[in-house]
């Protein structure tokens, strides 16, 4: 019986993957490069990973300014590759249903929509014998940068008993402890601090505060912010939080957010 990474290693499927991420790719010029030598790249990832050779490139890493200042990651296209083959055929098939349907994040035919409906529902039926509804209301700042490597690794563990994927997985998890993407916040941080000096930007003063916050990868915490894994493992990594309030202490009316990032 072949290991589940063997089905995955599959020419195939890597240029189903590929046609997504040409699709979800902003920087057209990275496409036409990779096309010009399109089965060549193709038959290189197709090599590497049958030879259990992967390992993650270094990020691209930028600034976004809008609606307010934040880091994203941006992978090569034979790493977004590989990246949507794993998150497609091996994550979402095995996390996906042990997920409660509360937990509304950034998961397919979910996401704000969904939520919404929750909050109404709850609230209509609320009302039926409540003249008061009061709301908790929890956020864990910086959530992306807080998840802890060796844990998530562990709860994966429960599911994911492949080893190979697994190494495939510590490698992607473990890019954020390479002390050049810190290196790159800096640079790119001090850059904008520059360019709003140099302009008559009323709201300084906030800019700043907002380039001052921007926060660090540390040593075995965090994930990538823009990889397709990171949505996955972000939204798995609360799963037993979940459970535990709506099993255990019984809560009725719960939902679980989070925003979205670019893939």
């Amino acid at each position: 019986m072949l290991e589940m990474y063997e089905k995955i290693v599959d020419i195939s499927l890597l240029e189903k993957y590929y046609c997504q991420v040409r699709l979800s790719t902003k920087f057209r010029l990275k496409i036409l490069n990779f096309e010009t030598f399109y089965m060549t790249n193709i038959i290189q990832i197709y090599e590497v990973l049958k030879n259990k050779q992967y390992k993650h490139s270094e990020y691209n890493v930028f600034l976004i300014k809008e609606p307010k200042y934040r880091i994203i990651m941006s992978e090569i296209i034979s790493d977004k590759i590989v990246n949507h083959l794993l998150s497609n055929e091996v994550l979402l098939p095995i996390l996906e249903p042990k997920l409660i349907d509360m937990n509304v994040a950034t998961r397919k035919n979910k996401g704000t929509k969904k939520g919404i409906e929750y909050v109404k529902k709850y609230i209509n039926s609320l009302k039926i014998n409540h003249e008061n509804i009061y709301v908790l209301k929890c956020d864990i700042t910086k959530y992306f940068y807080q998840i802890d490597h060796q844990i998530l690794l562990e709860k994966l563990k429960v599911y994911i008993k492949d080893e190979t994927i697994l190494k495939m997985i510590e490698n992607i998890i473990d890019t954020t402890n390479d002390e050049k993407n810190n290196q790159r916040i800096r640079k790119l941080i001090q850059l904008e601090k520059e360019k709003l000096l140099k302009t008559n930007n009323k709201q300084i003063k906030e800019k700043y505060r907002e380039l001052e916050n921007i926060p660090f990868y540390e040593k075995g915490k965090g994930i990538p912010i823009g990889n397709m894994t990171s949505q996955i493992f972000a939204i798995f990594y609360l799963n037993d939080l979940d459970h535990f309030i709506k099993e255990k202490l019984k809560i009725k009316h719960y939902i679980r957010y989070m925003d979205g990032a670019t893939v």
